[in-house]
């Protein structure tokens, strides 16, 4: 979906982390810059502390509360808080997602008067999907207990959870084996949400396989149609690029979601598609072979975000220098005032992800 008109206009498990970095090929690479955003910082600064929505995060400072984009930034920096952090920052935001459900068990986004959560809410907005909203946040739960340990919190809302991935995910899943983006059998299915979902679905069946609850079966039984599906409807071999979404029969040229797209298989950890993880990469690298500068004016449907995902995804398969060019672009964007607001709470969380790998590497 085009996630990009939505903003304009208004577990971190080990094989969601790592995976497919190359050691050897870090010796050429240089340092990190002492210049670099401290990503969680950023993030905890868009910490909502009045109102109804106490607990939330706006998008960006003065933005929105965009679940989705929450929820990614969140799950990337679950794993280097403390134990008083992971209660104030994650806990409790889990807790107003949970409370804030419609009845249907989507929810709705938030726009803000003057964009000041003090200020009172201005709008509730529908959301731009429902599958990726409920897949990113089961993916942040699973995050939050691996590293709060916080096994009652989830036996209290299980219920609520498995709700949730039924409403969202389960009961949306397509003939054709993918889920549809919306609450129901005949929406679209994108490829990013697909990645999302099965990222999201495995991490939930793992906590209630856990937990001794059988249903996990059901949630991995999903996940294995996801990836048929992919294989199926959304890889175009002719061209050797993943399809963006199954209502298109090739690949997408567009910047986003088209090229964009061509790294979320490996960026929420399908292991199970990674022989299509080269091609994928060469595909994205021959169609748009400046993407870590940031300047996508040559692309379609070009735009100022700047896909974090990709260099996160480039330093995970050792590109050392495409990860550290795309660093360096988004601390660019971030230091300009007119254009920090796309730097938003989910491109904190790959940038982070992104530094993360790099950190690794170099030492």
């Amino acid at each position: 979906m085009n996630r990009r008109k939505f903003l304009i206009c208004s577990a971190a498990m080990s094989t969601y982390m790592s995976g497919f970095i190359t050691p050897s090929r870090a010796t050429a690479a240089g340092t990190m810059l002492a210049s670099n955003l401290d990503a969680v910082a950023e993030i905890k600064k868009l910490f909502i502390t009045t109102g109804s929505y106490t607990g939330g995060y706006q998008k960006a400072p003065n933005g929105m509360l965009h679940w989705y984009f929450a929820n990614l930034g969140l799950t990337a920096i679950t794993p280097y808080l403390s134990a008083t952090d992971l209660d104030i920052y994650i806990r409790s935001y889990l807790d107003l997602y949970l409370g804030k459900l419609e009845s249907n068990y989507s929810i709705m986004d938030v726009e803000f008067t003057d964009g000041l959560p003090e200020q009172g809410v201005l709008k509730l907005r529908a959301p731009d999907s429902h599958d990726s909203y409920a897949s990113t946040f089961l993916s942040l739960v699973a995050a939050y207990i691996i590293a709060s340990k916080n096994f009652k919190w989830f036996n209290i809302n299980k219920q609520k959870l498995k709700m949730i991935a039924e409403a969202n995910l389960a009961k949306s899943r397509k003939p054709n084996g993918l889920i549809s983006n919306f609450q129901s059998t005949n929406g679209i299915g994108h490829l990013m949400d697909q990645c999302e979902a099965y990222r999201g679905l495995r991490d939930f069946a793992a906590l209630l396989r856990n937990s001794g609850d059988v249903s996990a079966d059901r949630y991995d039984s999903v996940v294995n149609s996801v990836v048929n599906g992919i294989r199926k409807h959304l890889f175009d071999t002719a061209a050797g690029g993943f399809i963006s979404s199954d209502d298109l029969s090739s690949v997408n040229r567009d910047f986003y979601p088209g090229l964009a797209s061509q790294v979320f298989p490996q960026a929420f950890g399908l292991v199970e598609l990674s022989s299509y993880f080269n091609k994928a990469w060469r595909f994205l690298n021959t169609t748009a072979p400046n993407w870590q500068d940031g300047h996508y004016s040559n692309y379609p449907n070009n735009d100022k975000f700047p896909d974090a995902y990709l260099g996160f995804v480039a330093a995970q398969r050792g590109s050392i220098t495409q990860a550290e060019t795309q660093i360096l672009s988004v601390n660019e964007l971030f230091a300009n005032v007119d254009n920090r607001q796309y730097v938003t709470i989910n491109e904190l969380g790959f940038y982070h992800k992104t530094q993360a790998v790099l950190g690794n590497i170099y030492s």
